[in-house]
This record gives structure tokens, C-alpha cells and sequence, in this order.
């Protein structure tokens, strides 16, 4: 782990490769806890899912723009699940494991980087 090296800013921007295709999961369970059963909810979210991916379009756009999500969960609530910050929640965790703190981490980046609504 010593010469571990780590990009913060082309992590992101790989992640943003996806057009958003990361969150697909958070948002169908966002319509599964709306009342929706799990397979509607999964046909809604992969039928978007393959437009983002074949069409080269972002995924947040195609679901705020289908009846089937919109009806079911405000633009607000869906911008909200479109956040890498609970994917994150347990990064300290993870580095103290490898015997790192924070500061010792944090200092081998050379800025912070944000992602969504937190920091890393």
C-alpha cells in the first residue's frame, strides 16, 4: 500500500463514463419502496439503463423524462439518489483497516475531490 497512488479526479471521471449507469440500482429500489413491485421496477430502470448506455445519454436525463419513474418518484428524490456519497460513507473505515488515518490518506491526494454532495 506504500506506493499505492490514487487518482482522485480520473476516478471520477471514469465513474462519469457510465452516463450515470451507477445509480440504476438505487433507483430501482427507490421504486420498489414507491409501491412498485421489484419486476416492474426492474423493466423501468434497465429499459432506461439501455438507452443511456446504446444511446450514449445520461441516465438521469431518460429517467426524469419517463412517466413510469416520474410517477412514482418527484425529480427532486430522483436527482437525490444520483449522490456517490453513500457509496462512501465508510471510506474512513476502510483505511483505518489498512492502518491508515485520514490525515495519512488524505495527504498522499493532491486535492479534494468531490463527489456529489461529499468530499473524499
Amino acid at each position: 500500500m506504500k506506493r499505492l497512488q490514487v487518482y482522485p479526479h480520473r476516478m471520477k471521471k471514469n465513474l462519469e463514463l457510465t452516463r450515470g449507469l451507477v445509480f440504476s440500482q438505487r433507483v430501482m429500489l427507490a421504486l420498489i419502496d414507491k409501491g412498485l413491485s421489484r419486476q416492474k421496477a426492474y423493466e423501468i430502470v434497465q429499459r432506461n439503463a439501455m438507452k443511456a448506455w446504446k444511446g450514449n445519454r445520461n441516465l438521469l436525463n431518460l429517467l426524469k423524462a419517463d412517466t413510469d419513474v416520474t410517477g412514482a418518484i418527484s425529480a427532486e428524490e430522483l436527482a437525490g439518489l444520483f449522490d456517490y456519497q453513500p457509496y462512501l460513507q465508510h471510506v474512513d473505515e476502510i483505511f483505518q483497516r489498512l492502518g491508515l488515518t485520514k490525515a495519512q490518506w488524505q495527504a498522499t491526494m493532491p486535492e479534494t475531490t468531490n463527489f456529489g454532495t461529499g468530499t473524499i
